[in-house]
């Protein structure tokens, strides 16, 4: 069985220029890597780093979630399942957000049950947590969903949002004091999202 990188990098990789990378400080523990993962897909640029198995195996390596030597591979169809955790994890922080959002709890659920979840206990700190121990890319998943429960489990998920400008549902921690950041970056997308609701009330007015 693959072993996989049991300590999640904590350095941030530098992010492509021009990216929202640096505007937002990053999320607390392992929910930096779940925000990583949904922020692989850049709505607005329309680019993609899991475009193939083999980019997904490259960003797994990047992530440390795999060994540098690991002989890792995926597959097409494994590529899609790890999108489709993607889009639906994108769809969760958008309803973070206040935005009605669809999502396929039932392809999650398959991803987690694929994942073989077992408890690893930790003696000294008198807790336990959630461990995939699948091979290959379903333990992979399981990994950044586990990390997802515990996010859950300690209420900071709920300040893992989606951009509300639909043109980019990039990824954000809200660290507002008050909970109630909307936007990624409140000088791009909050102010594009001012001047589209200024020209409706003016079409409005004018009408």
């Amino acid at each position: 069985m693959m072993e996989f990188v049991s300590k999640i990098r904590s350095a941030q990789p530098a992010p492509p220029e021009g990216q929202l990378e640096l505007v937002r400080p990053p999320a607390p523990g392992d929910l930096e890597l779940v925000r990583r993962f949904v922020n692989t897909y850049d709505l607005e640029r329309g680019t993609d780093q899991l475009s193939t198995p083999e980019a997904l195996v490259a960003w797994l390596r990047d992530e440390g979630l795999i060994g540098r030597r690991s002989p890792f591979k995926a597959t097409a169809k494994e590529l899609e399942r790890v999108r489709s955790v993607r889009e639906n994890l994108r769809a969760l922080a958008r309803r973070n957000n206040g935005i009605a959002s669809d999502c396929a709890v039932e392809d999650l659920q398959a991803a987690s049950a694929r994942s073989g979840y077992a408890l690893a206990f930790d003696p000294a700190a008198g807790a336990a947590r959630l461990r995939a121990t699948a091979p290959g890319v379903d333990g992979v998943i399981g990994t950044i969903l586990a990390s997802v429960h515990s996010a859950m489990a300690d209420r900071t998920w709920s300040r893992l949002k989606a951009c509300a400008d639909d043109t980019c549902a990039f990824a954000y921690y809200d660290h507002s004091k008050n909970g109630c950041s909307r936007w990624c970056s409140a000088e791009t997308c909050g102010n594009r999202d001012k001047v589209k609701r200024y020209r409706e009330r003016r079409a409005q007015a004018d009408a």
